[in-house]
C-alpha cells in the first residue's frame, strides 16, 4: 500500500526530538529539511542525519518513530499493528528515513518504494497464522549466547555510526575518533569480536578496490571522495581492525589467569624477524640491534628498516599500555600516534634519534616526509634501535 505524500509544509507541525544527552551540543538538533539538499550533496546530508539518529536512539525508538509515521499519514490501524511487532524486526535506517520524511525530506522514487516495501513486510509478520507465530516465538527465544552476540552487533552499529561521522567530516587525515571506546562500552566478549572483524575486512576490501579504480560501480557510489580521502578511509578501517585485535588482548589479559607456567619472553619473541647488525661504509652507518625481548612490555620503540630507509616509531595505545609480540608482529601500538617516515640521510638522522626521548620525538616530528601508519609486521632487514 502506497503512503500519501505529505505537504511540503507539514514538517513544521512535527515536533523535534530532544534527546537528553550532553552530546547534543556536538551533534546539534534533530535534522530538519526546510530546503532540499542538492543532488550532489544529498548522500552526505543523509549520512549525517542517519548518524544523528544512530547516536541518540535505538531499536525501541525506531519502532515507535515508524508507528508515528503511519499515524501522521492517516494509517492509525497500521500504526497500532506496527506497535505489536518485536523491535528486532525493524531496519533502523528505514525507520530514520521515515522520520526524516516527516521532518521535510522529499524522498525519491527508489527511497519511497523501499520504505513502503519495508512497511508491508513488517505488517505481514503480524498477519501470519497464530500457530506459526507461536513456533517462531519458541524457536527465536534468545539464550545467553544470543544476548551476548547482540551486544557485539550493537557495538557494530556504534562503529558504523563512527564511520559515518568520519566520512561526513570529510575523511580527514587526523581525527580524534576512538573505535575501541565504542566496543568497550558494550563490553563485547572476545570470542564475538570476529562478528565485527568480518564486516570491517569486507569494508577494507571494498575500499581497496575503490582505490584501484577498476570498479565503475564503486567509483560512482563514492564519487564524493577523492583519492586522499579514500586512503584516509582505509587508514581508519585499519585502525578499527587494529583496535579490535587490541581489545581481544586487553580482555584476555584482564581475565584471571589460569595457574600455569609463565611462557619465557625469549620464547614469545623467538619468531620475530630482525637484523642483528648493519654496516654501510659508504654512509658510515654502523648499527647494532637490541634484543627483541626488550620490545615485549615496552611502551615506545624505534625500529629502522635498512632496506627501505624507513624509520618506524611505535607508541603503545592507552588500553594495552605496553607492546606484546605475537609471531612476527608487534601488537598493542596506537595506530593514530605511531608513524613511519623515510630518512634521506640515515647516518645523520639516526644519531639524533638515539639521543634523549624528548629530543628524539621532536626531531622525528620535524622530519619533512610523508608519514604512514605501521602495521606492526617485522622483516629480516629491520634493526631494533630503542625500546623502553
Amino acid at each position: 500500500m502506497a503512503t500519501r505524500k505529505r505537504n511540503s509544509e507539514d514538517h513544521s507541525q512535527v515536533k523535534a526530538l530532544n534527546p537528553r544527552d550532553a552530546d547534543v551540543q556536538h551533534y546539534g538538533d534533530e535534522p530538519l529539511f526546510v530546503l532540499q539538499p542538492d543532488e550532489d550533496k544529498r548522500r552526505v546530508a543523509l549520512m549525517r542525519s542517519f548518524t544523528w539518529y544512530h547516536r541518540f536512539y535505538g531499536k525501541k525508538d525506531a519502532k515507535e518513530l515508524l508507528s508515528q509515521y503511519l499515524d501522521l499519514n492517516n494509517r492509525p490501524a497500521d500504526a497500532k499493528t506496527m506497535r505489536k511487532i518485536h523491535e528486532n524486526e525493524f531496519l533502523l535506517t528505514l525507520c530514520w528515513l521515515a522520520r526524516m520524511q516527516l521532518r521535510g525530506l522529499e524522498l525519491n522514487e527508489h527511497e519511497e518504494l523501499t520504505l513502503n516495501n519495508e512497511i508491508n513486510r513488517l505488517l505481514k509478520i503480524v498477519h501470519k497464522p497464530e500457530e506459526v507465530k507461536a513456533e517462531v516465538e519458541v524457536s527465536t527465544r534468545p539464550n545467553i549466547q544470543d544476548i551476548l552476540k547482540e551486544k557485539a552487533r550493537d557495538a557494530g552499529g556504534e562503529l558504523e555510526g563512527l564511520f559515518d561521522e568520519f566520512i561526513t567530516s570529510g575523511a580527514p587525515t587526523k581525527h580524534s575518533l576512538r573505535p575501541m571506546d565504542e566496543v568497550a562500552k558494550k563490553n563485547v566478549m572476545p570470542q564475538h569480536i570476529s562478528l565485527l572483524t568480518e564486516v570491517w575486512k569486507k569494508k577494507q576490501n571494498e575500499f581497496e578496490e575503490l582505490l584501484k579504480g577498476s570498479d565503475k560501480q564503486l567509483i560512482e557510489g563514492y564519487v564524493y571522495l577523492n583519492k586522499t580521502q579514500i586512503k584516509n578511509v582505509l587508514k581508519f578501517i585499519e585502525q578499527v581492525l587494529n583496535d579490535l585485535n587490541s581489545y581481544i588482548s586487553v580482555k584476555k589479559a584482564a581475565k584471571a589467569p589460569r595457574a600455569r607456567k609463565a611462557v619465557p619472553v625469549e620464547k614469545i619473541v623467538a619468531k620475530l624477524k630482525y637484523l642483528k647488525t648493519f654496516k654501510d661504509t659508504a654512509s658510515k652507518l654502523d648499527l647494532i640491534s637490541i634484543h627483541p625481548t626488550k620490545l615485549h612490555g615496552a611502551s615506545e620503540a624505534w625500529v629502522y628498516d635498512t632496506a627501505k630507509r624507513k624509520l618506524h616509531h611505535y607508541i603503545a595505545d592507552d588500553y594495552s599500555k605496553a607492546f606484546t609480540v605475537k609471531g612476527n608482529t608487534l601488537l598493542g601500538f596506537d595506530t593514530a600516534k605511531s608513524e613511519i617516515k623515510t630518512l634521506r640521510k640515515p647516518a645523520e638522522q639516526l644519531k639524533e634519534i638515539m639521543g634523549s626521548k624528548p629530543a628524539a620525538r621532536k626531531y622525528f616530528n620535524d622530519i619533512k616526509a610523508v608519514a604512514t601508519t605501521p602495521n606492526g609486521r617485522f622483516n629480516e632487514g629491520m634493526i631494533i634501535l630503542k625500546a623502553f
